[in-house]
């Protein structure tokens, strides 16, 4: 395999949990953990779980082109990347309590390519699977945000991790879960993933998007897109949409621009290393990690406005949560 930069794209071609007996999607309850009793072995009720997961991010009535816009009032849990880790999962959710009310809200991104492998596979299209259930449980509650591990999955393009393809070890993770019926649930997987919008806006001035383009993309940078449809070109390589999810290094005047063309004053995302939880990348400019034993989590009241000295303080470790 070439050498390669970790967690950085390199060309390639596109290429069970155990549970109670099949449940349809359509009959999900609201709980904290509503793909209880699904099938995740089943392929067609993976697919139907995918499929309308999929029109719910299409038809949100919160979504303005590729934005999520959240309402004025109520509360907000923001993540980092959480890279198939199921505890923390459970713990954002219990911190979240989307199922207490409908006034809750949640945002995910980055679930996928997690660090355990079973006979060399990727099986994270569990955690995909709980992801689209909490959507169809929660679909006006539950956010997702386009990211570069699931884009590249969209893609079929190789993401390397310690010299193993993630990309390749999620297909392999199909094929060992479904057998026959493994592209079936690979074209839903990919149509779930297409359907993710870009960002999520709070209305007092707080952007959460997975990252910001590098400093080298800005120059050919096209703010507009957060306003309009994704197209098929955005999510090719130079793509508006590819640029944002795989930027890095963003610096104090970049911020600067963007929260100026957005009309935003903080920006919070995942994508870049935060060991113990969360980075501050810039003064306006909080990164966060999700997906191992420092994760942070940042909880907001949506009816507030926040500085980052404040968000700082809010941040809550994942570890002091109950899983």
């Amino acid at each position: 395999m070439p050498d390669a930069t970790p967690d950085s794209p390199t060309p390639q071609p596109p290429a069970a949990e155990t549970a109670a007996p099949p449940t349809s999607s359509s009959t999900l309850e609201p709980s904290p953990q509503p793909w209880m009793g699904l099938d995740m072995r089943n392929p067609e009720l993976i697919v139907d779980l995918f499929n309308k997961a999929a029109e719910l991010n299409r038809t949100s009535k919160l979504l303005k082109g590729s934005t999520v816009h959240l309402p004025g009032a109520g509360n907000l849990v923001m993540t980092g990347d959480l890279h198939d880790h199921g505890p923390n999962l459970n713990r954002v959710l219990n911190l979240a309590k989307i199922h207490e009310s409908p006034d809750n809200h949640v945002i995910l991104h980055e679930v996928i390519h997690g660090e355990s492998f079973v006979n060399n596979c990727d099986l994270s299209v569990r955690m995909l699977a709980k992801i689209a259930a909490l959507k169809v449980a929660f679909p006006d509650q539950v956010h997702l945000l386009q990211s570069n591990h699931e884009l590249a999955q969209y893609r079929g393009d190789g993401i390397l991790k310690g010299n193993v393809s993630v990309v390749k070890a999620f297909d392999d993770g199909l094929d060992y879960i479904y057998s026959d019926n493994a592209e079936m649930v690979r074209k839903a997987v990919r149509a779930f993933i297409r359907t993710y919008p870009l960002a999520v806006r709070a209305p007092r001035g707080i952007l959460f998007i997975h990252s910001l383009p590098g400093q080298r993309q800005m120059e050919k940078f096209d703010p507009g897109i957060l306003d309009r449809e994704l197209t098929d070109a955005d999510l090719e390589p130079g793509g508006n949409g590819y640029v944002l999810v795989w930027g890095r290094y963003q610096s104090q005047e970049l911020c600067d621009k963007l929260a100026a063309a957005w009309d935003v004053n903080l920006f919070v995302c995942g994508h870049q290393p935060a060991e113990m939880g969360y980075e501050m990348m810039t003064r306006t400019l909080m990164i966060l990690a999700s997906n191992h034993e420092h994760g942070m989590a940042l909880p907001l009241d949506l009816s507030k406005k926040y500085d980052m000295d404040k968000l700082v303080e809010l941040l809550v470790p994942l570890a002091a949560m109950p899983g």
